[in-house]
């Protein structure tokens, strides 16, 4: 990697020097995409804390997602932000790491993807931590072992799915083969912090059968997990097939009883939503990184929600993030 690269500088927390690449950045075009696609690797890096609701890359995923509102003038407070996001955290080089075990290991045992799919399972880590280079590698460093991780992951819906979808798609946004093996770090860390659950049975639905039924849905965090795993059931994925199992599972938990409430049929009048300025708004008001984190989160999933058409009332929970916390 070149020693004047934005990855370069952001892992020496050299920001000093980071000046240039951002100014290109804001002419939009393949510069912009370059350094967006830099931060996420940067962000996937990033070591997560205990009391850290929404991870790093979540977040810059979510800025990269708004920022696609206007990509030929992006919002400078935005990209800023996300450029800081690393800014005194810990940054682990997942890839110094790997490249020391090929060294080590003079030789890399053939596995089956099936034996690391049993170890995640079992959540046998010490299994999975052996297992995971050697898939990588036989795989030919491929991005099949995020699939993998991804699709056992899927079976806690509840504990994962926002990690899930924001890693796929900040992964897929320029898929980079040098990328692969601290993304995929990354989300075998988060599933191990809670246990997989059995794999759950197929039900006869899908996303768009709830649409209705989210209308009256006051649990904002119910809103977040359904716009996630909506985008996924419509993305394009090896595994998708997999993946739709446990969502209409979870669809089907959730969901299928609200249909029976009486939801009335309210005309919600929603005005224009300029989602950058909410999210500018959100990070000129906030006070801490965390709310910051889980307020953009949020406002990444309206945005989808009213894309494709919810009748939610978006202005209410809009104000909702624009609350100035107090201190």
């Amino acid at each position: 990697m070149a020693e004047n690269s934005l990855i370069s500088h952001l892992k020496k927390g050299d920001f000093s020097r980071c000046s240039p690449f951002l100014e290109k950045a804001l002419s939009g075009g393949e510069n912009l995409v370059n350094f967006i696609n830099d931060l996420l690797y940067i962000a996937a890096s990033i070591k997560g804390k205990d009391n850290e609701e929404v991870h790093p890359l979540v977040t810059m995923n979510c800025i990269k997602n708004i920022i696609g509102d206007n990509k030929t003038n992006p919002s400078e407070s935005l990209l800023l932000y996300g450029l800081h996001l690393s800014k005194e955290r810990k940054i682990i080089n997942y890839n110094d790491a790997i490249q020391k075990k090929e060294i080590e290991d003079e030789s890399i045992s053939s596995v089956f993807v099936g034996e690391l799919e049993d170890a995640l399972q079992a959540c046998d880590w010490n299994s999975v931590d052996k297992l995971m280079p050697s898939i990588y590698y036989v795989s030919d460093r491929s991005r099949s072992i995020i699939d993998t991780i991804a699709d056992l992951g899927l079976q806690n819906i509840d504990s994962n799915i926002v990690m899930i979808f924001h890693l796929l798609r900040a992964f897929n946004f320029k898929q980079k083969k040098s990328h692969v093996w601290t993304y995929a770090c990354l989300l075998v860390n988060k599933i191990k912090s809670n246990p997989l659950r059995e794999p759950n049975s197929r039900k006869d639905c899908a996303p768009k059968d709830f649409i209705k039924n989210i209308a009256g849905e006051k649990d904002v965090q119910k809103l977040v997990k359904y716009a996630a795993v909506s985008r996924i059931w419509d993305g394009d994925y090896v595994r998708l097939r997999s993946y739709r199992r446990e969502i209409s599972s979870w669809l089907y938990k959730n969901f299928s009883i609200s249909a029976e409430k009486n939801i009335k049929d309210t005309q919600i009048k929603n005005r224009q939503i300029d989602f950058i300025s909410v999210a500018e708004k959100i990070i000129l008001n906030g006070n801490s990184h965390n709310m910051i984190s889980e307020k953009l989160n949020t406002l990444d999933a309206l945005r989808y929600l009213k894309n494709i058409g919810c009748k939610i009332d978006f202005k209410f929970h809009v104000d909702n993030l624009l609350e100035i916390e107090q201190k």
